[in-house]
């Protein structure tokens, strides 16, 4: 075995015991803030502790959750507001289109009635008519009876027999 005379190169390893501090600007970088509002929170070393770092960044990102949900709550309001309006609308849209049902449904009826009550007058109108023609049929008769005496020879007989 020959002893290898260059040594295997060593790969890069992140420090195992990270700096429990950063500077005022790293701290201002990480929470999107001006240096100058984070230079408060150093320690007597001038520099950040990252608990105050997690804690602040914790916070803030609390904070736009919040403004996000209250933005999202006037939206939310805003659209049940017009919702409401809308259905207000509907509803009077409704009482109207029922109105206009009852409307239509009474006039149906009362057009039903009339279509009936023509009916009944036709079908009276037939009924006279053929009164009408028997009475004109029976008139005739009589009348052709007469002229050929017949009717005066009834009338003696019925009488005679009674």
């Amino acid at each position: 075995m020959t002893p290898n005379p260059r040594p295997a190169p060593v790969a890069w390893r992140p420090d195992p015991m990270p700096a429990e501090s950063i500077s005022p600007g790293e701290a201002a970088r990480f929470l999107g803030v001006p240096e100058e509002e984070v230079s408060g929170l150093a320690g007597p070393d001038g520099r950040i502790s990252l608990e105050v770092v997690r804690e602040r960044a914790g916070a803030a990102a609390l904070s736009l959750e919040l403004a996000r949900a209250r933005e999202e709550v006037g939206s939310l309001s805003g659209r049940i507001e017009e919702i409401r309006a809308s259905n207000m609308r509907l509803l009077s849209e409704l009482k109207e289109s029922t109105g206009e049902r009852r409307r239509l449904t009474e006039e149906v009826l009362e057009l039903r009635a009339a279509a009936e009550e023509r009916l009944m007058l036709m079908e009276r109108i037939e009924q006279m008519s053929r009164l009408e023609k028997e009475l004109k049929e029976s008139t005739l008769e009589l009348e052709r009876l007469k002229r050929k005496g017949l009717l005066k020879r009834l009338l003696r007989h019925a009488r005679g027999s009674s």
